[in-house]
């Protein structure tokens, strides 16, 4: 475990207040399916990459819940009380506390306005799909059902990877690390192993991390700069961070019999020439919704013609 940068430390006390702010919309609530108290494996993670007519492009979006794996067929049971909106493939169940629930790639067995129990049964699994899309949306807003004093219970110890650093320049150009000049782009690949596997053909899915972001450390050991890349970890980003904003070309989700692939475009033209020449080291971080964190060093020389100068000034965004 390292120590969490100022980003990560602002999102935790973030969602420590909202909680203590908004206590009915942090209330834990069980698994839609039997057995309601143990964990069931996730297939598809919030804020994960979803497209409908290519990799890239207008339909591409985040994932706004979660994919919880099932047999075709199964049963599907409210995880809170509530008033019912059914449709023809899915429906949504909305709590008095107004956080609604939505239950997705499921043949309802209850109309639109019936109010069901907890634990009440309200729909089966549609054949072919193999999974329920969970999702939690409070004040028009999805929130990440894995968060902690979400859905439970939930345990996670698996550490994320941070699988590929690929540094560019603007023109798309490799960069040596030992020789860096000018803008500098910076492109992970991280991923996390779900704490339960899903069953074949999706035994080899990854999730995307909850939260990646990374820290630039100066030529005296001193903070130079540290960026959020992503932060899923309460809900989706604002339209300020569109998903090619945060998301590389080569991203792709979770199918049978192929892991998904996460890109996640750590910098963009990073302005190199503005921090004295020297040593750096970038560290690539990467976290899930229980706070496992996982680390990649990446050794950089920068060679702008700068004079050193402190780095005490430099602030973090």
């Amino acid at each position: 475990m390292v120590p969490l940068p100022y980003a990560a430390v602002r999102a935790v006390v973030v969602m420590a207040l909202a909680a203590a702010i908004l206590p009915a919309s942090a209330a834990a609530y069980s698994w839609p399916l039997k057995p309601f108290d143990r964990p069931h494996p996730i297939r598809g993670s919030f804020g994960d990459p979803r497209y409908h007519l290519g990799p890239e492009g207008e339909l591409s979006s985040f994932h706004f819940g979660v994919d919880i794996w099932a047999r075709d067929g199964q049963a599907v049971y409210a995880a809170e009380a509530g008033y019912v909106h059914a449709y023809a493939a899915r429906l949504t169940v909305t709590a008095r506390t107004s956080r609604e629930f939505g239950y997705w790639h499921v043949r309802p067995v209850v109309a639109t306005g019936v109010r069901v129990r907890k634990h009440q049964l309200i729909g089966h699994v549609i054949a072919g799909w193999g999974h329920v899309h969970f999702a939690e949306s409070y004040r028009r807003q999805y929130k990440d059902p894995l968060r902690k004093g979400a859905l439970a219970p939930y345990y996670d110890a698996t550490v994320p990877t941070i699988d590929s650093v690929r540094l560019l320049r603007d023109d798309g150009g490799s960069v040596d690390p030992g020789h860096v000049s000018g803008a500098l782009s910076v492109v992970v690949g991280a991923s996390d192993a779900p704490p339960l596997a899903p069953p074949a053909p999706w035994n080899v899915a990854r999730l995307a991390p909850a939260l990646v972001w990374w820290t630039l450390t100066g030529p005296t050991g001193a903070l130079a700069e540290w960026y959020t890349v992503a932060d899923f970890h309460d809900g989706l980003p604002p339209p300020s961070e569109p998903y090619g904003w945060i998301y590389a070309p080569g991203t792709y989700q979770n199918k049978a019999n192929r892991p998904g692939n996460y890109l996640f475009w750590a910098a963009h033209s990073l302005d190199t020439s503005s921090f004295p020449d020297g040593h750096y080291r970038l560290t690539i971080s990467a976290a899930d919704d229980r706070w496992n964190v996982g680390t990649r060093v990446v050794d950089l020389q920068f060679v702008n013609g700068v004079g050193v100068r402190s780095l005490s000034s430099a602030a973090p965004r």
